[in-house]
């Protein structure tokens, strides 16, 4: 009497066929439709054999590796890639395995920071993942930023900040939604940071220091500008104007600071080194605004504050509910 295979089984035999038909099996949407799988299971638990992931490396960092029908659409080759790397990460950061992770970065360097890891990621790992980051194209460097937005909260991401701040400084290409700027994700994850670490001071030192004192970029001023807001120090902010080409990212910083503290609070989320700096925040702003593209900076300040406000009275309200509903059964 056969018996059906367990749920090891079932994997194993989902990368199986994902090896056997990645090098060019009868249908791109069929091998796709294996590399979801494994993914989806690598990340409910799922373990990779050190074989297999060697042989799934292999495939990655072969050129001829899923090739398309050409009645299949084009995007499938990149989507493959995406699931395996995906898989191949999450199964290297849960076994903390760096060299797995640099192999990675050698023949997926284009995917490997667009995995949504949601683990924490060992000091190794870590460094694997982000060593030589500076090398690597602008766009790389732009999605590695992201990353490591994502992570922070489960990873202690001390050890590259340098490479963060490193990035404050890095040009930007494009406009709008295809706008590729490293220093922008650097900007949003260092102000993140702020909010929790043991070291504010030295964190705004370190910043402090990446400011060029002749030419200053925007996004190095502006990370400033809100860690000095942060901890409602608004001398420092004002003093920065003088430095600035222009008072836009001074007041970008000030935005910066209160909608990631306004988040934090809306989730609930603990931020010790934050003083709350709303209502002098937007006073401040409102003093330094003198354009029209200025004041509109101001009105998203003052906009974020009142959201928060309201949430805070939506759940207040919430709690006051429940608990009258709770009293009276």
């Amino acid at each position: 009497m056969s018996t059906s295979p367990t749920i090891s089984e079932w994997f194993a035999i989902r990368v199986e066929k994902l090896l056997d038909e990645g090098w060019g099996g009868p249908s791109a949407l069929y091998v796709r439709d294996h590399a979801r799988a494994v993914a989806k299971e690598v990340h409910a638990g799922a373990t990779i054999t050190p074989g297999d992931a060697g042989s799934l490396v292999d495939l990655l960092g072969d050129p001829q590796a899923f090739v398309n029908e050409p009645t299949e659409p084009a995007h499938l080759r990149d989507e493959n890639r995406r699931y395996i790397t995906q898989a191949l990460l999450i199964h290297a950061c849960r076994g903390n395995d760096p060299n797995l992770v640099r192999r990675l970065r050698q023949v997926a360097s284009s995917e490997v920071h667009h995995v949504d890891l949601r683990l924490p990621v060992s000091l190794p790992c870590l460094l694997a993942l982000f060593d030589g980051l500076d090398q690597e194209e602008l766009a790389v460097r732009h999605t590695a930023m992201r990353m490591v937005g994502d992570i922070h909260r489960q990873t202690d991401i001390t050890p590259i900040l340098d490479t963060v701040i490193g990035e404050l400084a890095s040009p930007e290409h494009g406009r709008g939604y295809r706008r590729i700027s490293p220093a922008d994700g650097a900007r949003s994850v260092l102000v993140k940071h702020s909010l929790a670490t043991d070291d504010f001071d030295g964190l705004r030192e370190r910043v402090a220091a990446a400011v060029a004192p002749s030419a200053p970029t925007q996004n190095a001023l502006r990370t400033l500008a809100a860690l000095h807001a942060v901890t409602e120090q608004f001398d420092q902010v004002v003093g920065l104007v003088g430095r600035a080409s222009t008072r836009a990212p001074v007041i970008g910083g000030i935005h910066d600071a209160v909608c990631t503290i306004a988040w934090n609070l809306e989730h609930a989320w603990h931020v010790p080194n934050a003083r709350y700096p709303f209502a002098e925040a937007i006073t401040v702003a409102e003093g330094l605004a003198t354009n029209a593209s200025h004041r509109k900076q101001v009105e998203k300040i003052r906009d974020r504050h009142n959201r928060l406000e309201r949430h805070k009275r939506l759940r207040s309200l919430r709690s006051k509910t429940a608990s009258e509903s709770s009293s009276t059964t």
